[in-house]
């Protein structure tokens, strides 16, 4: 794989020219969209007539999707929605390959290429003409015990919730080993800037350059007028300690992965060791991609 440097590649037009040894491709499609069969075989048939090597995986949108075993390559395409790259960014954690994300779901904001931009997008990259960008990713422990019981790492958000809308959770909030809060309510939510889009907007979060590396740590229904969304450092280290619960509480990675938590267990999140590299699309920027997903642009339309 061609040597790539991220955020940005490129600091003059003619390094921005170089061109990219393309030997492999991996795609990665959702199975359940719509005509995506048909999508594949004729990008892959587009790859062979341009002597690249390629192979198919088809994903189940289940939690099974990340056992998969993603062969080495020199670039991933996701076919699918937003979450489907998710599944893409944990199955290539630290293996240093980007991702095409083409969207075929209903929303598509991180999959930010049309299906009718593929070939552009890829020819753009192969050659040199646009940039891989990275972005952050989170890593979560659970303890128990002094013990670690679960791991795992997120692109969007870590959730810890009560199963049980009834009731509420509890749990001591710590920042860098500092006491925040000791909080009651449905949850929280702890997000990168990429996720600051997802569950966290929807929650009253605030909306964060996908380019930052920063965390949020957003309440979900706090019992309290006083708690409030906040915006940390990278390098915070957050400590969710679980006191007694009247209710069963639940760990959650970007929607698909959940974990039970119990009475006694240390969360721990952090800024991940590893990022998710994505291949940019030239023709879709933060702001542009803001105003016509999210309808961030005033007025009566808004």
């Amino acid at each position: 794989m061609a040597s790539l440097r991220w955020l940005p590649i490129f600091h003059d037009a003619e390094a921005r020219m170089a061109v990219r040894e393309i030997k492999k491709v991996v795609v990665l499609a959702n199975s359940t969209k719509a005509n995506v069969q048909s999508i594949c075989d004729d990008f892959l048939a587009y790859l062979s007539n341009h002597g690249i090597e390629s192979s198919l995986m088809m994903l189940s949108s289940t939690v099974e999707d990340l056992s998969l075993d993603v062969p080495q390559c020199d670039l991933v395409v996701s076919l699918g929605g937003d979450g489907t790259v998710l599944t893409c960014a944990v199955l290539l954690r630290g293996r240093n390959i980007p991702i095409l994300a083409v969207n075929m779901g209903t929303f598509g904001y991180i999959a930010e290429t049309p299906v009718h931009e593929i070939y552009r997008v890829f020819e753009e990259f192969q050659s040199g003409k646009t940039d891989v960008y990275s972005r952050m990713m989170l890593d979560v422990d659970v303890r128990r015990g002094g013990k670690t019981v679960f791991s795992s790492c997120s692109l969007n958000d870590v959730t810890v919730s009560a199963i049980s809308h009834a009731r509420m959770a509890k749990m001591d909030l710590y920042v860098n080993d500092i006491l925040g809060a000791k909080l009651k309510g449905d949850g929280i939510i702890i997000a990168t800037p990429t996720g600051s889009t997802a569950y966290s907007l929807a929650a009253g979060g605030p909306i964060l350059d996908a380019s930052l590396d920063a965390i949020i740590i957003n309440p979900i229904c706090p019992f309290t007028m006083s708690v409030r969304p906040l915006v940390v450092n990278k390098d915070s280290r957050i400590r969710l300690s679980l006191p007694r619960q009247n209710t069963e509480v639940s760990l959650t990675c970007d929607g698909h992965e959940v974990f039970s938590v119990v009475e006694g267990d240390e969360i721990h999140v952090f800024q991940g060791k590893n990022r998710a590299l994505f291949v940019e699309n030239s023709q879709r920027r933060f702001i542009e991609v803001l105003r016509e997903k999210l309808g961030w642009a005033g007025g009566f339309n808004a």
